[in-house]
């Protein structure tokens, strides 16, 4: 018995340290949360984890019924367009207390806007500032109106980005960037009240790649706290090259838990001392016991409160008819038929 016990101490320990493993899905579409080469999505996929749920959606919103939903809807760099049933889903969705989070840059989640009713707008033209890193593709914006935004932000470096053409600005471009031949300050992003909803427009999507992430973490860390949400649909049927090409499966390691390997080995312990000490036997006595004591005061009852009409010899063989098998008795029944074919087995091994 030791040696069954020690086993099942090596087996529960085991079972604390062995990896766990967990299935990943990778793709090569830009903007894709489960994309995790630079072009993908997959950090603010995990920073969206950290403070919540992350839902992807890879098909139609009409399909998926948006409107019941309840959270934040993250659309990042779209390139197929809205249908109108779709438009309608957002619509409900916005109306019922949701927010859309759209993060595009030259127009294809104009559609969108336009068929649910918005007259702010995503230019069709590239941002272009005297403020930059590395080239003029990438401008700084150091202007952020709202402080829930700003919290230990320095800049937000951008990545060939657009602009927003009405919405209440939050952030802006410095006041000599250029859109074709204008020169102004431009939203970057924009809030907009929607019934009971908002939607948050972000004229870059390439923020939020992973090749930008740890250059903008404090402002996407601030953002995803301004989304105001632990829930997140994050849209995958917009993306024309969504293409799953492998599912993985990753191994995560675990550290040895002390405090849980005790607790294994004080439940064997337990247990061992249980059945050793004569306790679990006794234990099962009794139940054995007390059902057969239930089961023959059960029988009892039958002849109880019996009316005066019935005979209870009658009754008791009826009883004992069933329980042999055969309506004559033990004459024609179950033991008669066992002791026939043991007479006739035994006189043909006699032969």
């Amino acid at each position: 018995m030791r040696i069954i016990y020690a086993f099942l101490i090596f087996v529960g320990i085991l079972l604390l340290i062995l990896p766990v493993a967990v299935p990943i899905i990778k793709t090569s579409a830009e903007f894709s949360m489960f994309n995790t080469k630079w072009n993908g999505c997959s950090k603010f996929a995990k920073l969206l984890y950290e403070r919540g749920e992350v839902i992807p959606i890879i098909y139609p919103y009409n399909s998926v019924k948006v409107s019941k939903l309840k959270g934040v809807l993250v659309v990042i760099g779209p390139d197929i367009d809205f249908s109108k049933l779709e438009a309608e889903e957002v619509k409900k969705f916005l109306e019922n207390g949701g927010t859309l989070f759209i993060a595009d840059d030259f127009g294809t989640a104009n559609s969108l806007l336009k068929k649910i009713g918005v007259k702010a707008r995503f230019s069709d033209k590239q941002l272009k500032d005297l403020f930059y890193s590395k080239n003029y593709n990438f401008p700084v914006v150091v202007r952020i109106k709202d402080p829930r935004l700003s919290v230990g932000v320095k800049n937000i470096t951008l990545n060939i980005p657009s602009a927003i053409v009405g919405g209440d600005g939050k952030i802006f471009s410095s006041k000599v960037s250029i859109i074709g031949k204008n020169m102004k300050s431009y939203p970057i992003l924009a809030e907009i009240r929607y019934k009971k909803g908002k939607i948050i427009m972000l004229s870059d999507p390439s923020i939020l790649i992973n090749d930008m992430f740890e250059r903008n973490r404090k402002f996407i860390e601030n953002l995803v706290e301004y989304l105001g949400s632990n829930v997140f649909y994050f849209d995958e049927a917009h993306h024309s090259d969504f293409n799953p090409y492998s599912i993985a499966t990753v191994y995560v390691h675990r550290e040895f838990d002390r405090e849980k390997a005790f607790q294994v080995f004080l439940f064997v312990s337990a247990l061992a001392v249980f059945i050793e000490s004569g306790m679990a036997k006794k234990i099962l006595q009794i139940t054995t016991d007390f059902i057969f004591r239930f089961a023959s005061r059960k029988e009892e009852d039958l002849f109880k409160d019996l009316p005066d009409w019935v005979d209870r010899k009658t009754l008791e063989r009826i009883i004992h008819e069933i329980r042999t098998g055969s309506k004559l008795g033990d004459r024609y029944g179950r033991k008669r038929i066992h002791r026939k074919v043991k007479e006739r087995s035994e006189q043909s091994g006699s032969r």
